[in-house]
């Protein structure tokens, strides 16, 4: 997999938790890992589905 599509999957993984009532904590990205933004992006998005936008 390309970038592009580990961060879509990343992102839509942070949706999932928020939407499953994990903690933010939950993250599996380290501090480091690009991929970490995308996912605490989706958790974002999941909290509040208003945030939702079709570039997601």
């Amino acid at each position: 997999m390309g970038f592009r599509e580990d961060a879509v999957n990343a992102t839509q993984a942070g949706q999932q938790a928020a939407r499953g009532g994990q903690s933010v904590t939950a993250c599996p990205y380290g501090r480091d890992d690009l991929l970490r933004t995308a996912w605490l992006r989706g958790y974002r998005q999941g909290s509040d589905p208003a945030l939702i936008s079709d570039e997601s």
